[in-house]
């Protein structure tokens, strides 16, 4: 979750944003999920960001054990998930094949990306998802190769 809020915080900084409460901003679930596999089999742990407009806003959810996932965005900001939409899919990995915790850092775990750029870098992804104003449903099946 650690890498969701920092889409979000990202999203911020790109529209210009700036918070200068020092109260979290607001997230809330969005109308777009879907699920990510890998040569076939459900990827849990994968972080999912969709990104939207132009300066793009960040919109991100993390998959579960059966490789689904939901969105969230920063309330007030949904209606920017529309349309054809960047998507990258992320799973830093520790040496032994673990997921990082929420409780560490990637960098303190010594965690590396588990799948190809082609998914990872917001330059280099081949995915996009088009969402319609109501919601969507996007499935991904990513190949190691």
């Amino acid at each position: 979750m650690r890498s969701i809020f920092l889409a979000v915080s990202l999203s911020l900084a790109a529209s210009g944003c700036s918070h200068s409460s020092t109260a979290p901003p607001k997230v809330k679930l969005l109308p777009v999920k879907g699920t990510v596999t890998l040569d076939g089999q459900p990827l849990p742990a994968a972080d999912v960001v969709f990104f939207a407009g132009d300066p793009p806003l960040a919109f991100a959810g993390q998959t579960k054990a059966d490789g689904s996932y939901e969105l969230q965005g920063l309330a007030g900001k949904e209606a920017a998930l529309q349309g054809v939409c960047k998507v990258t899919v992320s799973r830093m990995v520790k040496p032994d094949g673990s997921p990082v915790s929420p409780e560490e850092t990637p960098v303190e775990s010594g965690a590396v990306e588990q799948l190809p750029p082609k998914y990872t870098g917001y330059a280099t992804t081949m995915l996009t998802a088009t969402v319609a104003p109501g919601g969507a449903t996007c499935d991904f099946a990513l190949t190691s190769r």
